[in-house]
């Protein structure tokens, strides 16, 4: 569990899950298996392209894929998941892929 104001930073790419009136949840994307890597390049803070390439921001849909770098601010979080926010919105994110930074 983060503190609230504190700073995070993300590790790896993620996918966005689920799109609700209070956040959005983001789950972390392993590339593993054909199909998987398949959607990935298709579908492609980075927006990634269908070649893996960072592309303009164009909001967020379900099954885009998504790498934050830098650090962002803790808004509130929980023993699994914490909350961010990115571009006026808050971003749900597991904390097994957030790492503390000054």
């Amino acid at each position: 569990m983060f503190k609230e104001k504190q700073f995070v930073t993300a590790i790896g790419i993620f996918v966005v899950k689920a799109i609700n009136d209070e956040y959005i949840e983001l789950d972390p994307f392993e590339k593993g298996s054909v199909d998987i890597a398949n959607e990935y390049r298709e579908n492609g803070y980075s927006e990634l392209s269908a070649d893996g390439k960072t592309k303009p921001f164009d909001g967020f849909s379900i099954g885009d894929f998504f790498k934050l770098d830098g650090k962002y601010k803790v808004v509130r979080s929980n023993e699994v998941f914490t909350k961010i926010e990115l571009e006026n919105q808050l971003l749900s994110l597991p904390n097994h892929k957030l790492l503390e930074v000054a």
